[in-house]
C-alpha cells in the first residue's frame, strides 16, 4: 500500500461519554458507523490512567501513570501504537482540550505536533489568555490595557483579542441569568482537527480529545433545551460532587443531579451534531479516506443506583465509567471487505487494550476483521481517587486501589481493602447488578494483575504544585482540585 492509498486514522475521544447516553443521544454517529463495538470497556475510570491505557493497552499499575503520578513520563514512546504507525509513514498529531492530555503533563511528546485548545485559547494560534491573567501584576482598567498591548504585540493579534473577548463573554455569562455563549471547545476542536488532517500531503494519525461532556455543566448556546429543560442560570458548581458521593443516596441533591443529567444528555446530542459535521467536512475536503474511531476515555457516574449513587468519576469502576462507545466511521468504503454491508455490530466483550491493534489493522494492508478483537476477558484498574477526597471522608477508602476482571457476562471486583463483589453485566448498557450469592473465582485477580501500587505517604493533591497557575485554575474548574 502506497502513501497515497493509506487512510487517515483519527481517534476521537469524547471525554466522559458513557455508553447508554451515547447510544440514545448520538444517533447520527451510530448511523454513520461501519462497525460498532457495543461491548467496549475502558482500562480505567478517569482521564490520566485511561489515556495511558489507550496509548499502551495496559492498566495503571503497569504503565506507572495514575493518581500519584500524573505525568506521562513513565511511558516510552516505543511502547505506544503511535510509534509503529509513524514508522509506516504516518504523521501524528494531537488536538486536545483535556489539560491532562496536553503538554502540561507531557502528553505531547508522543506526537509530531500537539495543538492544545482551552476556554482561554479557542483560537490556538492566538495567545493563551488564562496564562496572561495568571502572570499579570496589574488590576482594573490597567489590566485590560495590558492585555490589549500584549495581544497586539502577538504574532496573531486578532486571534489573541478574540480569545480574550470569548473568555470574557463566558465569565459574564456565569454572573448573569443567560446561557453560556460558547461551548466547551467542541467546535474549535472539530475545526482544528479538520485542518490538521486534510492539509498534510501524506497520511495522518490523529488523536483528539473533546471535553464538552465533562463537568462543569451549564446551559450553553447550541444545546437542545428540549432535552435538558434547565434554566440559563444553573451551573453545576452550585453543589459539589464530592458531597453527593459522601451522602447516603441523592437526598437533597436529587433536583441538581437531574439537571446535570439533562445537560449531560443534551451535550452528547450536541457532540453528535458537531462530529457528524466533521465527518462530512473530512469527506468533502480531502481525497484521502479518513477513518474515525469514536470512543471515550471513560464514562461518567450520574447518580443512578447502578452507579452506586455516585457522581463524577472519582474512586469508582462502575459500568457507567467503564462501558464506553467505540464506533468506526469511514468517509469512504475501505473499512470492511468489499461486499460487506454495514453497520457490523460486534456485541461481545472488547477492550481499549486492543485499540492499538485496531488502529494498526485499519492503517495496514490486510482487510479489517472486527471480530478478531472480541475477547474472553478484560481488565480495568484505578490507583487512587483521581478527584480528591470528600470533606471529612475516610482517605483509606476513597483513595483505595480498585480492580475488575470481565469474563462473559460477569464482572468481578476487588479493592485494596479486600472487598470483593460479582456483577451481572448482561443487561442494558452501563448497568450492573450485584450477584451477592456468587463469589470471585480463586486466583482470578492474581493471574490478571501484579502487586498493588502502594503510596500511602503521597499527597494526591501535590501534583498541582508542579504546574503553572493557569493550569491549576483549569484543573480547579474541572473539579480535580
Amino acid at each position: 500500500m502506497t502513501d497515497g492509498d493509506r487512510p487517515n486514522v483519527v481517534v476521537l475521544c469524547l471525554d466522559t461519554v458513557r455508553k447508554d447516553v451515547y447510544d440514545r443521544y448520538a444517533p447520527r454517529l451510530r448511523e454513520l458507523a461501519a462497525v460498532r463495538f457495543d461491548g467496549m470497556r475502558a482500562l480505567a475510570g478517569w482521564s490520566v490512567p485511561s489515556h495511558a491505557g489507550m496509548l499502551t493497552g495496559s492498566v495503571p499499575s503497569e504503565t506507572g501513570v495514575h493518581a500519584h503520578q500524573r505525568q506521562f513520563d513513565p511511558i516510552d514512546v516505543d511502547d505506544t501504537w503511535i510509534a509503529p504507525v509513524s514508522r509506516a509513514g504516518y504523521e501524528s498529531v494531537c488536538v486536545t482540550s483535556n489539560i491532562y492530555a496536553s503538554p502540561v503533563f507531557g502528553f505531547d511528546r508522543f506526537f509530531d505536533r500537539t495543538v492544545p485548545i482551552s476556554p482561554s485559547r479557542r483560537l490556538p494560534a492566538g495567545m493563551d489568555v488564562q496564562q496572561h491573567i495568571s502572570d499579570r501584576s496589574t488590576t482594573g482598567l490597567e489590566a485590560y490595557a495590558d492585555f490589549v498591548r500584549q495581544a497586539l504585540a502577538h504574532d496573531h493579534p486578532l486571534r489573541s483579542l478574540c480569545n480574550g473577548v470569548l473568555l470574557k463573554l463566558d465569565d459574564v455569562s456565569r454572573k448573569l441569568p443567560i446561557e453560556k455563549p460558547t461551548d466547551f471547545g467542541g467546535r474549535a476542536i472539530a475545526r482544528t482537527l479538520e485542518r490538521e488532517v486534510t492539509e498534510p500531503d501524506g497520511p495522518v494519525l490523529a488523536f483528539a480529545n473533546v471535553m464538552d461532556a465533562h463537568g462543569p455543566h451549564t446551559p450553553f448556546r447550541g444545546l437542545d433545551d428540549s432535552i435538558h429543560g434547565v434554566s440559563a442560570d444553573f451551573h453545576s458548581s452550585s453543589f459539589r460532587d464530592s458531597d453527593v458521593n459522601a451522602a447516603d443516596g441523592l437526598g437533597e441533591f436529587e433536583s441538581d443531579v437531574e439537571r446535570v443529567r439533562g445537560l449531560y444528555a443534551a451535550t452528547v446530542d450536541y457532540l453528535d451534531r458537531v462530529i457528524a459535521d466533521l465527518v462530512t467536512a473530512l469527506a468533502t475536503g480531502d481525497d484521502r479516506e479518513s477513518i474515525l474511531i469514536v470512543t471515550a476515555d471513560h464514562g461518567e457516574n450520574l447518580g443512578y443506583e447502578s452507579d452506586g449513587y455516585l457522581m463524577n468519576h472519582m474512586s469508582s469502576l462502575s459500568e457507567g465509567l467503564l462501558h464506553v462507545p467505540f464506533d468506526v466511521i469511514a468517509t469512504g468504503g475501505g473499512v470492511l471487505e468489499s461486499g460487506t454491508e454495514g453497520p457490523v455490530d460486534v456485541d461481545g466483550l472488547s477492550s481499549h487494550a486492543d485499540l492499538g491493534g485496531v488502529i494498526r489493522s485499519l492503517a495496514g494492508e490486510d482487510p479489517f476483521d472486527p471480530f478478531a478483537f472480541e475477547r474472553e476477558d478484560a481488565r480495568a484498574e484505578i490507583v487512587g481517587s483521581g478527584s480528591g477526597i470528600p470533606e471529612g471522608g475516610d482517605e483509606s477508602y476513597w483513595n483505595r486501589g480498585q480492580r475488575v476482571v470481565y469474563r462473559g457476562d460477569r464482572k468481578y471486583y476487588r479493592d485494596q481493602l479486600g472487598t470483593e463483589a460479582v456483577y451481572d453485566v448482561s443487561g442494558p448498557p452501563s448497568k450492573q447488578i450485584e450477584r451477592p450469592e456468587e463469589t470471585v473465582p480463586e486466583g482470578l485477580f492474581e493471574s490478571a494483575f501484579g502487586d498493588w501500587v502502594t503510596d500511602g505517604d503521597h499527597d494526591e493533591r501535590a501534583f498541582a504544585e508542579d504546574v503553572d497557575a493557569a493550569s491549576r485554575a483549569r484543573l480547579e474548574d474541572l473539579g480535580y482540585l
